[in-house]
């Protein structure tokens, strides 16, 4: 009975199922048709499935009666069926999987709303062929989105479908047959489709298909390509290849069975596809046979449609595949030269075309360079993609890099370059270039640690192509100086040089370029260049020794003294203020020493001497300089000891006075106030003998100090300069006295007279400074007193001498002639007993003044005429009787000479000349 009118009870529970099912199916259309549904709550799903499995119960065996079609059941069930089509085809693949499976299931609930519209006796065959229809449609819809469950549901439908039209096929016509042939076909595809892992069931299904064949249109045969290539698939990924092959050959020849202008543009591409997965089945086998197969199957692809892409990739695999030993590289090459000819560049082919040339380059480095340069040229560059041109530049460097280093290699490197250069729009930015550059430069390590320096240059010029400008001034300035090492290792200094010249500024100042300019100059013999790289090192490198280090290792290995020393002398001032432990700062400034005394034992001429001999000064006053800063190492011991100090004195002093008669004087000065400038740094508790020596070592120094600086004063034109000099001759005679007096009683008598004559010749010298200093009249007497109380000076310096004082006393005093006379009167005392000579004069200066003063308002005291007119009298009466009558008679003649001008009334004049007429001189 039909479940609608058997009765009245029963029609009315089965009009309020229908009217439940029309309410919910008009709301599950609001829902679709509003695109709620993108967040599909679960309670709706979950109605869906309700009303499905409700619809689903009204079963043939619940009815028993037959009824007219349902029009309203069929209008809302085709209406949602419409509506899921095309809400389907408006979401494309942007719905959320929850919208997916609403989409799905209302497409079942459609369906089985028409079963149930269609339900009865009264359907026709037309009626069972639209059903099986929606039947497979839902279902590959279901199978399609994973719901396998109503899968299988719309399946059986299906099945049911088939069965009623097979009772009916011989009264079919013959349209409405082949549309069942062909639901059929569709239906067993679905079948096939089913992912049960039951391949003796898919067999089966195949075999029954096969009986179809007469009726299957080309959509049919796609569809079931496509299933049994999704089987072929599944069993490669399994790694199961003679099965694979077996399903990819039904495939295949399910598209080969129809026309192939009849295929749709998909099922070509899906022919494709087989055709490359059954090529790799083939292969995979890996044996004679199916390598042939693969090779067959391929010639047969490229009779057909000639040097598409796909053809020549499969070419590739089969070279590839091949055995190492017979591999064909000239072949892979071609094909793939053939390979970029057809290719459009994009992201994948450009990939695809790398992919290839790697493995190219495994077999054969040459080649494969010479393929990616032609696709670099041919294809990528003239896309100006700027990242496929980054990654081609970077392969093909590691390419060249990666091999064996020749001539050959370097220079097809370049020429690429020269290629980029030319036809790149924008130059390489700095990321590729600097990958670029990492890979020479490890080249340029690897050739330079060989010993292969022409590759290590011709790989240093490649780096600093033009194309790779991006490279950063650091990069580039690494690169030359690598080149310039290069140079001066083959001792191509022309090359050197001009590498060194190319550089910029910045990269000539860095403390490593400046080494190998210093190396550079050493080599081509410019000492000014060299003295300048050493000045800018020095300047640049302030904590960093190492390069001064080096440079006077490379000056004394090139036997350059000059150079060594400039080095050396470097590496003092940095030492002078912070010493490394690594340096002993005495050592280094003996070094130096010894150097500069080799160097001027050579035989130089006068200006290089000169410059020499002040070095060797500059050096013992660093070493003075040092000394007074109390250096000391990191254990807090003192640098320079008593016998770095003993070493230091020692030479200077012994240098000063070598070369006292060669050096200019104010040299020989400078050393022996070095000299004296250590002394005054020895310890006090130095042992007696030393601190003797030491004494006797100062003395020699002031003396020698002083009389230099007498003799550069008297020759000095400058009077400034003149003044200076007299003041350091005072300053070191006063030290001499010092010294002297201290140590006086300590000397052996040989010393003290030594050293006594030594003091008046010294003070002679201070007088005479005294004098053109312009020194006060305190000073004049002592200086006076001083040589008063010397002894054993020569009559003439003393004469001399205090004659000097006396008219720097009266020009400081301006006293009047009283006191002139009794300077006249000391002078003479002190004269009487040296040689007669002096005496004498003194005697005619007294009588000049006496001469001067007579018929004067002042005239000299009587008193002071008288002393000296007795001293006379009585050194001439005491000559005569000395038998020395030439020296009786002048000492005679000045007394009757002072006589007659003495203003005594002539008393003592006359009284005189009775005395001289008494003598008997023998005539």
């Amino acid at each position: 009975m039909d479940p609608f009118t058997s009765s009245k009870s029963s029609c009315s529970t089965q009009d309020k199922r229908v009217t439940s099912i029309i309410s919910f199916c008009g709301e599950l259309q609001k829902q679709l048709q509003s695109k709620t549904s993108e967040q599909a709550p679960k309670d709706l799903i979950d109605e869906l499935e309700n009303h499905i499995n409700a619809v689903k119960s009204y079963s043939p065996k619940s009815s028993s009666t037959s009824l007219h079609r349902h029009e309203q059941l069929e209008s809302i069930g085709t209406n949602l069926w419409n509506q899921c089509i095309h809400a389907k085809r408006q979401d494309d693949n942007e719905a959320s999987s929850a919208r997916k499976k609403l989409l799905t299931l209302a497409r079942v609930f459609s369906f089985l709303i028409l079963v149930l519209a269609r339900w009865g006796d009264h359907n026709t065959p037309g009626d069972f062929l639209r059903l099986q229809k929606l039947a497979i449609k839902a279902g590959k819809s279901c199978i399609d989105d994973g719901e396998l469950k109503f899968a299988l549901m719309t399946l059986q439908k299906a099945a049911e479908y088939n069965g009623l039209l097979q009772n009916l096929i011989a009264n079919l016509p013959q349209d409405e047959l082949r549309t069942s042939k062909r639901l059929e076909t569709e239906y067993y595809t679905l079948r096939i489709a089913w992912k049960e892992d039951r391949l003796d069931v898919a067999d089966h299904v195949h075999e029954k298909v096969q009986s179809l064949t007469d009726f299957t249109d080309p959509a049919s045969a796609e569809n079931l390509a496509d299933s049994l290539f999704e089987i072929g698939k599944d069993l490669t990924t399994k790694k199961n290849y003679s099965l694979a092959i077996k399903w990819l050959e039904r495939a295949h020849g399910s598209l080969d069975s129809q026309e192939l202008e009849q295929l749709s543009r998909e099922a070509i591409e899906l022919r494709l596809a087989i055709s490359q997965a059954l090529v790799r089945a083939y292969m995979n086998v890996n044996t004679t046979d199916g390598f042939q197969k693969a090779e067959n199957h391929v010639s047969y692809l490229e009779s057909e449609i000639g040097d598409k892409p796909v053809v020549l990739l499969l070419r590739l695999e089969l070279l590839t595949k091949s055995p190492a030993d017979v591999f064909d590289s000239n072949a892979y090459a071609d094909i793939l030269q053939r390979l970029i000819r057809s290719f459009d560049v994009s992201e994948s082919s450009f990939e695809v075309i790398i992919h290839h040339i790697r493995k190219l380059e495994d077999k054969s480095p040459s080649l494969a360079s010479s393929v990616l340069d032609a696709f670099l040229t041919s294809k990528v560059l003239p896309t100006q993609h700027g990242v496929w041109v980054e990654r081609a530049v970077v392969i093909r460097t590691q390419m060249a890099t990666t091999h064996r280093d020749t001539h050959e290699t370097i220079q097809g490197l370049a020429t690429t370059f020269d290629v980029i250069e030319a036809n790149l729009e924008e130059p390489l930015p700095a990321a590729p270039v600097l990958a670029v550059l990492i890979l020479i430069w490890k080249r340029v390590d690897a050739s330079f640690s060989q010993g292969d320096l022409e590759i290590a240059e011709n790989w240093c010029h490649v780096a600093m192509h033009p194309a790779l400008r991006n490279a950063g001034p650091a990069n580039a300035a690494k690169i030359a100086r690598k080149l310039l090492i290069c140079a001066l290792q083959r001792n191509n200094l022309d090359n050197a040089a001009e590498v060194l010249h190319s550089m910029s500024e910045s990269a000539r100042r860095d403390p490593m370029t400046l080494y190998h300019a210093f190396k550079l100059a050493l080599r081509s013999g410019d000492r000014e260049m060299a003295s300048d790289c050493l000045r800018q090192i020095s300047e640049v490198s302030s904590k960093d020794l190492q390069y001064i280090y080096a440079c006077c290792i490379d000056a004394q290995e090139a036997e350059d003294k000059v150079c060594a020393i400039q080095a050396l002398q470097h590496l003092v001032q940095k030492c002078e203020f912070n010493c490394p432990d690594a340096v002993h700062l005495p050592a280094l400034l003996r070094v130096v020493i010894r150097l500069e005394m080799s160097l001027l034992d050579q035989g130089q001429n006068d200006a290089d001497r000169r410059l020499i001999i002040d070095d060797i000064c500059r050096v013992f006053e660093g070493v003075s300089t040092a000394i007074r800063r109390d250096l000391r190492d990191a254990q807090g011991n003192k640098l320079f000891t008593v016998e770095e100090l003993n070493w230091f004195s020692k030479n200077s002093y012994n240098l000063g006075v070598k070369n006292i008669h060669v050096w200019h004087l104010r040299q020989t000065v400078r050393m022996f106030q070095c000299c004296l400038s250590i002394i005054s740094q020895y310890p006090q508790d130095v042992p007696s003998q030393t601190s003797a020596d030491i004494s006797l070592r100062g003395m020699f120094c002031n003396y020698l100090v002083a009389t230099a600086s007498v003799a550069l004063a008297r020759g000095e034109d400058n009077v400034e300069t003149q003044l200076q000099d007299y003041l350091q001759m005072r300053k070191h005679i006063h030290a001499f006295d010092a010294e002297l007096e201290e140590r006086m009683d300590s000397l052996d008598e040989v010393s003290k007279e030594d050293l006594l004559a030594k003091l008046l010749t010294l003070l002679v010298f201070d007088f005479e400074g005294a004098i053109c200093l312009k020194s006060d009249l305190v000073t004049l007497q002592a200086m006076g007193d001083c040589i008063l109380r010397a002894q054993s000076i020569p009559g003439q310096t003393l004469y001399s001498t205090l004659r000097k004082i006396i008219n720097h006393i009266f020009a400081l005093e301006r006293f009047d002639k009283e006191k002139l006379a009794k300077y006249l009167r000391c002078l003479l005392k002190t004269m009487l007993s040296s040689e007669p000579e002096f005496p004498l004069k003194v005697m005619d200066d007294v009588c000049k003044l006496v001469k001067q003063c007579a018929g004067s308002p002042k005239p000299l005291p009587p008193v002071e005429v008288e002393w000296f007119i007795t001293v006379a009298f009585n050194q001439g009466i005491d000559l005569f009787g000395a038998k020395e009558d030439e020296l009786s008679k002048q000492w005679i003649a000045h007394a009757l000479t002072l006589a007659h001008y003495h203003e005594d009334g002539g008393d003592m004049e006359r009284d005189l000349q009775k005395r001289h007429l008494s003598l008997k001189w023998d005539d």
